[in-house]
């Protein structure tokens, strides 16, 4: 249950960041749905296993993503994307992690 809450609180975040765009592209768009899927299936499938590359793609796409927010002034301002921020920060360890053990 609490992956699931986890999960629904970071794709909510994502939505209501990309609903703040005055006009997102479909880069935006797509930066978008390709967060919430890549957290939702981390969330779902890796949920302990944190050597899982499914980490590092969620992490990396939500960084991606979060980036692209701090390009509109009224959207970076936003409490979600702090949000959005600390949790990237927060386990950016995992995706390092997972990143050498793929190489080595």
């Amino acid at each position: 249950m609490e992956f699931e809450n986890a999960c629904d609180s970071i794709c909510g975040d994502i939505a209501g960041l990309l609903l703040q765009f005055p006009r997102p592209t479909p880069h935006v768009a797509y930066a978008a749905a390709r967060a919430t899927r890549d957290v939702a299936d981390a969330l779902h499938h890796a949920a302990g296993t944190p050597a899982d590359p499914r980490w590092h793609d969620a992490i990396r796409s939500v960084d991606e993503f979060t980036a692209l927010c701090r390009t509109q002034p009224r959207v970076a301002r936003l409490p979600a994307l702090a949000q959005l921020r600390r949790f990237v920060d927060e386990n950016a360890d995992l995706a390092e992690s997972a990143t050498r053990l793929r190489a080595g």
